[in-house]
């Protein structure tokens, strides 16, 4: 059972843009977190840049590490 199933699930998703604000450049994947509950738009940002964009290692490790 794998309730993330194709959500942002790699980077290949995610272009190498560095002038792209983050909300831009995850809209998609920041959108995904906030239906599935996490609303803090700076974690979820810090979270997809660790991941390069994976929603699904994004909600593990908002999970995993609450307030870092």
């Amino acid at each position: 059972m794998n309730m993330f199933g194709g959500l942002g699930a790699g980077s290949l998703s995610v272009p190498n843009q560095p002038n792209v604000p983050p909300e831009e450049l995850y809209a998609t994947q920041l959108s995904q977190l906030r239906e599935m509950g996490f609303y803090d738009p700076e974690e979820n940002i810090r979270a997809l840049r660790a991941t390069s964009g994976n929603v699904h290692a994004a909600v593990e490790r908002l999970l995993g590490n609450p307030g870092q």
